[in-house]
């Protein structure tokens, strides 16, 4: 009998994690479970897991941090991106980023299964309910914004802030309003204060947009 494919499901859902292994199991197996994004590499290293199922807003390193990580080791596993983020930036960046596969988690278990065989087999999946955005190629420092396809210099963010450049970075570092609120000490509803702001100075037209900006934000931080 031949060694089914294993499984790492990093969600920080719990009740998330249980659907989609009853959903994959027992066609695959489901070695570990990850909630939080820190414990993901060292999951990874223990069990060499054939296939990721890859959360973007997790706590922690987010989704596209790790998926990067994985992807410069020698022989990562494949990694699906399952996110309730149905925008078409999310699966542009989740491909940039290295993602074998961009799946929603409203989808049915039969797209989950066909997903994970094609990633599996060395195949790109993105499930047809999204495409991935087509962005100009952006320059050295810059990053392209859907909306227009506007080009947002990242110099720009030195218009902000101190305190919009913290919500920014923590934006693309996958946290929710709430979260950025828990970390620097303020409510949810000022966060979302905050994010109009940046907006409204960079000229960004949508939320999908902002969070594209913010992750090269803090892929350039993480350069310098």
């Amino acid at each position: 009998m031949s060694r089914k494919p294993t499984v790492v499901i990093a969600d920080d859902h719990p009740l998330v994690c249980s659907g989609l292994k009853t959903m994959l199991e027992p066609w695959l197996d489901v070695v570990a479970m990850v909630h939080h994004g820190n414990d993901l590499m060292a999951t990874v290293a223990r069990h060499h897991p054939d296939l990721v199922l890859m959360d973007l807003s997790l706590p922690g390193q987010n989704g596209l941090a790790l998926t990067r990580l994985l992807k410069e080791k020698g022989e990562s596993p494949r990694v699906l991106v399952v996110t309730m983020h149905a925008d078409p930036v999310y699966a542009d960046e989740a491909l940039r980023a290295g993602a074998d596969g961009f799946l929603l988690k409203t989808a049915r278990a039969a797209e989950l299964r066909q997903a994970a065989d094609e990633v599996l087999a060395g195949r790109r999946y993105v499930t047809p309910e999204v495409s991935p955005a087509r962005s100009k190629k952006a320059g050295r420092g810059k990053a392209a914004i859907p909306g227009g396809l506007l080009e947002v210099d990242l110099a720009g963010v030195s218009q902000l802030t101190e305190r919009q450049r913290q919500v920014l970075l923590l934006i693309g570092q996958g946290y929710s309003n709430q979260e950025v609120g828990d970390q620097l000490g303020v409510s949810a509803k000022a966060i979302e204060y905050h994010r109009a702001s940046i907006r409204q100075t960079l000229a960004i037209t949508s939320q999908a947009a902002l969070y594209r900006l913010a992750t090269h934000y803090v892929e350039a931080r993480g350069r310098s």
